[in-house]
C-alpha cells in the first residue's frame, strides 16, 4: 500500500483522489441506476438495436444488459477506492471508448429521445450525456497518469474479495429487478400511488388509458373510480405469454372470487393475439386493452401483476415471482396485502451487508499501517526516554 512515488506534491495527490471520487461515483450510480430495473434497460437498448436496424437475440440483449451493469458498477467501485490501480483506469477507459463515440452520435442524430445512461433515476439531454463522457475522459486521463502514484483504500491482497463482494451485491440487485420488481421504482406508478391517474374534476392525467377490448370505448375513468381490492394482471405482450401460465392466472382468479377480491387483465397485442390468448386461457375475469409501453411503466415482466386498494398500489410483482401455493393455503387473516415484500428495507439490509464487507476490507487493509505508525511513535517515545 506505500505509495509508488511518495514523493509527489500534496496537491497532486489531492486532485487525484478528487478524480478518483467523481469518476468512480459516476460510474457507480451509471451502473446502479440501470441494474435496479434490468427490464428498462433492457427496453432501452432494445431502442438503440431498432434504430440501428440489428436483429438480437432478447436472450444476448439480457447478458449484454446484465453484464454492462455489474461491469459499471464494480469499475466505479474500484476507481473510487483506488483498488487495481493501473489496470481500472483501462477498463474504464475502454468502457468510454465506445460510450463517447456513441453519445455524440446520439446528440448529433437523436435516434433516441435520452440515452438512458441513468436508468429512470436521473434523465439528462443527449447533449448533456456528451458533456458528460468528455469530462469522465478527461478525468480517466488523469488517473492513466497518476492513479498508481496515490495509495488504494484495499490492499491488494483483499481486492479479489472486493471483486467478489461488489459483484454478488450488484447481480442481486439487477436479479431482484429482473425477477421480481426493481427495488427502487423511479417511474410514474410507485406503490402508494394511483393505478389510474385523475385530477379532482375526474379528468384522466396518467399515461395508463385502458379500453374496452370488444368496442374500443375509453374506460379509464370508470376503472380509476373501482374501490376496494383488485387484482391487475398486466401483460404488456400477450403473444410471448407462456401456456404455463395460464393455471396460475385462473388460480389467482378463483382465489379472487374466494376472497371478494376483484381480478382484470390489462394486456397489449392485436386482435387475433389476444383472442388467441382467451381461448388457450379460458379467461373469465374481464380483459382490457392498452399501450404496451404503458403497461410496461405501471409493473415490470409479462405478466405482472398489481395489487391495489381503492386506486392505490399497494404491491406490484412478476406473475413468476407469485407463490400460488401461498394464495391458496388456507391460513387464517391472511390477506392479498400481506404477499407483498417490503423492497425498502431488503434493499437497506443489502446496502448495509456490502458496505460493511468493504469497510471490514478497508479496515484490515490499514491495520498493518496502522501498527507500524504505532511502533514508530513507541520507538521514538523509548528513545526520548533513553535521552532524560
Amino acid at each position: 500500500m506505500n505509495d509508488k512515488k511518495a514523493g509527489i506534491p500534496f496537491w497532486r495527490k489531492a486532485v487525484t483522489w478528487l478524480v478518483r471520487l467523481l469518476t468512480g461515483s459516476l460510474f457507480i450510480f451509471s451502473g446502479f441506476a440501470k441494474a435496479i430495473d434490468p427490464w428498462g434497460t433492457i427496453l432501452k437498448v432494445g431502442e438503440y438495436v431498432s434504430v440501428l436496424g440489428l436483429q438480437i437475440w432478447p436472450s444476448i440483449i439480457l447478458i449484454f444488459v446484465f453484464g454492462l451493469c455489474a461491469v459499471e458498477f464494480v469499475v466505479g467501485c474500484f476507481l473510487l477506492t483506488g483498488c487495481y490501480r493501473k489496470s481500472c483506469p483501462i477498463v474504464a477507459m475502454i468502457i468510454m471508448c465506445f460510450m463517447l463515440p456513441l453519445s455524440a452520435w446520439i446528440m448529433i442524430t437523436e435516434p433516441v429521445a435520452d440515452c438512458g445512461c441513468f436508468g429512470d433515476a436521473f434523465v439528462v439531454s443527449n447533449q448533456v450525456t456528451f458533456v458528460k463522457n468528455i469530462f469522465i475522459c478527461c478525468g480517466l486521463i488523469w488517473l492513466l497518469l497518476n492513479n498508481t502514484k496515490v495509495i488504494c483504500l484495499i490492499t491488494p491482497a483483499f481486492q479479489w474479495l472486493s471483486v467478489v463482494s461488489s459483484g454478488v451485491f450488484i447481480v442481486f440487485i439487477e436479479l431482484c429487478g429482473y425477477f421480481y420488481q426493481p427495488l427502487i421504482d423511479f417511474r410514474n406508478y410507485p406503490e402508494g400511488a394511483a393505478i389510474f391517474d385523475t385530477e379532482e374534476d375526474g379528468e384522466i392525467s396518467g399515461g395508463l388509458y385502458v379500453f374496452d377490448i370488444d368496442t374500443d370505448e375509453e374506460v379509464t375513468e370508470l376503472l380509476a373510480s373501482k374501490k376496494g381490492p383488485e387484482l391487475w394482471i398486466m401483460i404488456p405482450d400477450v403473444a410471448k405469454v407462456s401456456p404455463a401460465t395460464t393455471w396460475k392466472l385462473n388460480s389467482l382468479y378463483e382465489w379472487s372470487q374466494d376472497n371478494k377480491v376483484g381480478m382484470a387483465a390489462v394486456v397489449s397485442g392485436s386482435k387475433e393475439e389476444i383472442d388467441n390468448w382467451e381461448d388457450l386461457s379460458m379467461a373469465e375475469y374481464p380483459i382490457y386493452l392498452a399501450d404496451d409501453t404503458s403497461i410496461m411503466e405501471v409493473v415490470r415482466g409479462n405478466p405482472g401483476v398489481v395489487f391495489s386498494e381503492d386506486g392505490k398500489i399497494v404491491w406490484k410483482s412478476t406473475l413468476a415471482a407469485i407463490n400460488i401455493d401461498d394464495f391458496l393455503s388456507s391460513e387464517v387473516g391472511k390477506s392479498a396485502s400481506d404477499f407483498g415484500i417490503d423492497k425498502e428495507r431488503l434493499l437497506m439490509n443489502v446496502i448495509f451487508i456490502y458496505l460493511i464487507i468493504e469497510a471490514f476490507l478497508i479496515l484490515i487493509s490499514f491495520t498493518p499501517r496502522l501498527a507500524r505508525l504505532l511502533t514508530r511513535g513507541g520507538l521514538a517515545s523509548s528513545k526520548g526516554i533513553r535521552l532524560h
